[in-house]
């Protein structure tokens, strides 16, 4: 495999999940009432793009072919052309700012709403449940995908690698291993069927942080009652 598909088979999960997350943001964004809203999911939409494209180039900038030095030097560009632009510097920061706080402004995306909400206890309520069991089950996905990890060591961000939980069950390993042979030695789809297993992870991260927030919801609706319309 050429170190340019490794870069991009190695980001997968990041591009997939980024994708779904950023895509759902920016719906929910563009279908908010409220102006402040609407502003905070779009924001975090960009910002979960900017993030999945930090991995990309953080993975890229290992490679030293000419589709890592492109998307490395492409991204300079960026950043050149941002230091003469006051515009597009002020936004590149806001994107840098969202990207490595996705978590707290989503949690504060709830805050909001719980402001304009018309019972503010009773959003308060299942917001809090809704946001908490979305972040439990995207912990659990993370250990059990595999998917790395990052941790500030002597003040600098490192990525760690971690090992799936479902490699520990002999049956799963066997056809995860299976479907990761089969993806290296096929030529259907031109190759392309090599990131599958990558775009599973993404995808699995995706339904279970989706899964997780509709729980929460369900469960604040089991113990509140529905939601009263406005």
């Amino acid at each position: 495999m050429s170190s340019g598909l490794a870069a991009i088979t190695l980001s997968m999960p990041s591009i997939t999940s980024g994708t779904i997350f950023s895509s759902r943001r920016a719906n929910n964004g563009l279908n908010a009432e409220n102006p402040f809203v609407a502003a905070m999911n779009l924001d975090i939409a960009g910002g979960q793009i900017t993030n999945a494209a930090k991995g990309v180039t953080n993975i890229a900038k290992e490679y030293k072919n000419s589709f890592a030095t492109g998307l490395v030097s492409a991204e300079q560009s960026i950043k050149n052309l941002a230091k003469g632009d006051k515009i597009l510097r002020g936004c590149g920061k806001v994107l840098n700012f969202t990207a490595n706080n996705i978590n707290p402004l989503i949690c504060a995306t709830g805050g909001v709403n719980v402001l304009v909400a018309d019972d503010k206890m009773d959003e308060a309520a299942r917001q809090g449940l809704a946001l908490s069991t979305m972040f439990g089950c995207e912990a659990a996905a993370k250990r059990v995908i595999g998917l790395p990890y990052t941790e500030k060591v002597n003040g600098k961000k490192v990525t760690f690698k971690r090992e799936g939980l479902y490699k520990k069950n002999p049956f799963l390993e066997k056809q995860a291993t299976a479907l990761k042979d089969y993806c290296e030695t096929t030529k259907v789809f031109n190759k392309s069927i090599k990131f599958a297993p990558g775009c599973l992870k993404g995808l699995g991260f995706a339904l279970a942080s989706i899964f997780g927030y509709k729980l929460g919801d369900k469960v604040g609706n089991m113990m509140l009652g529905e939601r009263k319309s406005a």
